[in-house]
């Protein structure tokens, strides 16, 4: 059977049309705005960010530029995630045996394997944004590794004076902490709306202290435990203790890190590029995933080959850490 008329752009998208959305909390929480990028590389121009207000200008006057200066098109070289899955001959054979519905479903289960491996990593990648750097392992023929780094600058920071599991601290000394770094992310021109995210040791540690502050008849800051997380005051602290696989490793990695905070202003234009594939199969086209069938001699058989060139790209001055724990 010739399986590769199931595999071109249009019979792909349709294939994935009718599977379930892909979901995951980083990309979706911060990468609201995805580019289909028609080049294979970011330039830094493409980078963009939400800048200060802009001057008007005089009738007749000229446009002002975006600042940013040329337009550059090879400052990031994003690499593609690619994995596939292999179809013996004799599964080859059985699968002629099928209608063309039960051949659809078949290969909807490969497309569908493939492109949440390309998803999860996506997500792990975007994840590791959020600290200014991207440090990844590359798999090189020959089974060897490399890292790639991507560097996009340094996050806000603050220090608090105290740690949150310090034996004199308080719930009033935490509101001023969330607060000077809603403050950071406010004064970089961000933070219409700042939230937080805390990992597993900060959100413990500061459930205890909001469980003691609530028992306390004077207390006068309102504080809340809810599915939303813990609220002090106007601020809502959400627990974020998922996690990632490095693939090199093996070492189950948190999002968050386990002593840590982060401040987020929700309106800054995260983005999510897809970049053009180098693949004459995709036509050399920007797509979120594309799969084609690709020949083996030894073992005999063929290799169904799930690709994404995917390229998170946080805005760092929205974005501020803390470490607040021991």
């Amino acid at each position: 059977m010739d399986i590769r008329k199931y595999y071109n752009v249009k019979a792909i998208a349709q294939r994935l049309q009718q599977l379930p959305p892909l979901t995951s909390t980083v990309v979706d929480t911060f990468y609201g705005r995805k580019v289909n990028h028609p080049f294979d590389r970011v330039g830094r121009s493409d980078i963009t960010a939400i800048g200060a207000p802009a001057p008007l200008i005089a009738r007749g006057a000229p446009s002002l530029p975006v600042s940013g200066g040329v337009l550059s098109l090879d400052d990031y070289e994003p690499f593609e995630v690619a994995n596939h899955q292999f179809f013996t001959a004799a599964d080859m054979n059985r699968l002629r045996h099928l209608d063309e519905q039960s051949i659809e479903a078949r290969l909807a289960g490969v497309d569908d394997n493939l492109r949440r491996i390309c998803r999860v990593t996506t997500e792990a990648i975007a994840s590791v944004a959020l600290t200014g750097t991207v440090s990844w392992p590359v798999a090189l023929e020959g089974g060897k590794m490399e890292t790639y780094q991507v560097q996009f600058g340094n996050p806000l920071a603050f220090v608090p004076a105290k740690l949150w599991d310090a034996a004199d601290i308080n719930v009033r000394q935490v509101f001023d902490h969330l607060q000077e770094m809603e403050t950071l992310v406010q004064e970089s021109g961000y933070g219409g709306n700042v939230e937080f995210w805390a990992g597993k040791t900060a959100y413990n540690v500061l459930l205890g202290l909001v469980e003691v502050y609530g028992e306390n008849p004077k207390a006068k800051l309102r504080v809340e435990v809810s599915s939303r997380g813990i609220s002090i005051g106007e601020f809502v602290i959400k627990k974020m203790t998922e996690t990632y696989v490095h693939p090199q490793t093996g070492a189950v990695t948190p999002k968050v890190a386990a002593n840590k905070v982060m401040a987020f202003a929700t309106d800054a234009v995260h983005t999510l590029f897809y970049c053009a594939l180098d693949d004459l199969d995709a036509r050399l086209q920007p797509l979120p995933y594309f799969s084609k069938p690709i020949d083996t001699k030894d073992p005999s058989g063929i290799k169904i080959v799930g690709r994404s060139k995917p390229f998170p790209v946080p805005v760092v001055k929205a974005i501020c850490w803390a470490t607040v724990t021991a």
